[in-house]
């Protein structure tokens, strides 16, 4: 049998393979990729296919852009990686120096991870630790705030401040606390809803501007999303914007926050900071945090 044929490779995956977000006893036969160019990926068995999800939101350069294959190439003969605690190198303050100006509101440091997941542990994180840190509080801010129809990513708080369903119910009893508002209520806005919230014990909210991708392509109203951000700054939670599926020009503007006056105070990127080529992540906070 051929080796790159198509029955081939998808038998060999069967063995040793587990797929994320796949029911594997029902799932359709795998699609066996060969190469990508510019929107389209081919097939071992010569079948082409536009790539309508962009390799899951990430793709925005097209595959093998030669730009970016071209600098990946000679970076990886200078310096594939070291280790960030206690060096540094021009890469990495360059993008920092680049991407601040570009970023809404008035973004000051940015910590870099790998992924969206763990871009967004680090703001949930750095949330909860600045509010221990702030003096004079009352009490301990531990509670965290977000939209239902949410998803935030698969690492254990990524998961808690996402909505609760199948992919989440082996974990339950794992999760944070979440007060989770409704952008779909009948009767309340955003901000109406969140009068009932005991602000002084949240931390943070978190939530994606715009649109939920995960949760429906789930349009909602920017001018509800504007004044619940308002109504939480002027209660001292802090907001966490997570751009990771809506930055870098999904929504049409570069980021999806600048199109609300109120600002967050931090910022969560991946997948398209890359155009889907290496991992990395971003988690972008204020002078203030």
């Amino acid at each position: 049998m051929n080796p790159g044929s198509t029955q081939n490779l998808a038998t060999r995956d069967a063995a040793v393979l587990w797929h994320p977000y796949t029911q594997h006893r029902s799932m359709a036969d795998i699609l066996p990729v060969e190469k990508g160019e510019g929107a389209c990926l081919f097939t071992t068995d010569g079948r082409k296919f536009i790539d309508a999800s962009s390799s899951w939101w990430t793709n925005i350069h097209g595959h093998a852009h030669p730009y970016i294959a071209k600098k990946i190439y000679e970076q990886a003969l200078k310096l594939q990686h070291v280790i960030f605690a206690g060096c540094t190198h021009e890469p990495a303050v360059r993008l920092a120096e680049a991407l601040l100006p570009l970023l809404p509101g008035n973004m000051a440091r940015i910590f870099y991870s790998d992924n969206g997941s763990t871009a967004v542990e680090v703001a949930l994180k750095m949330s909860i630790q600045y509010q221990q840190q702030v003096p004079n509080k009352k009490q301990v801010r531990s509670k965290l705030l977000a939209l239902k129809n949410a998803y935030h990513g698969d690492t254990f708080g990524a998961m808690s401040v996402s909505e609760r369903g199948v992919f989440t119910v082996a974990y339950q009893q794992f999760l944070f606390e979440v007060i989770f508002l409704d952008t779909d209520h009948p009767d309340r806005t955003l901000a109406e809803q969140a009068l009932q919230v005991p602000c002084d014990e949240v931390a943070a909210f978190i939530y994606e501007p715009m649109v939920q991708g995960a949760g429906g392509m789930n349009l909602y109203d920017p001018g509800q999303l504007n004044d619940l951000v308002c109504y939480l700054k002027q209660q001292d939670v802090l907001c966490i914007a997570d751009e990771v599926m809506t930055g870098f020009g999904r929504t049409g503007q570069l980021f999806a926050s600048t199109y609300i006056y109120h600002q967050p105070d931090i910022i969560c990127l991946s997948k398209g900071i890359t155009g889907g080529s290496l991992p990395l992540a971003v988690t972008a906070c204020t002078q203030n945090i």
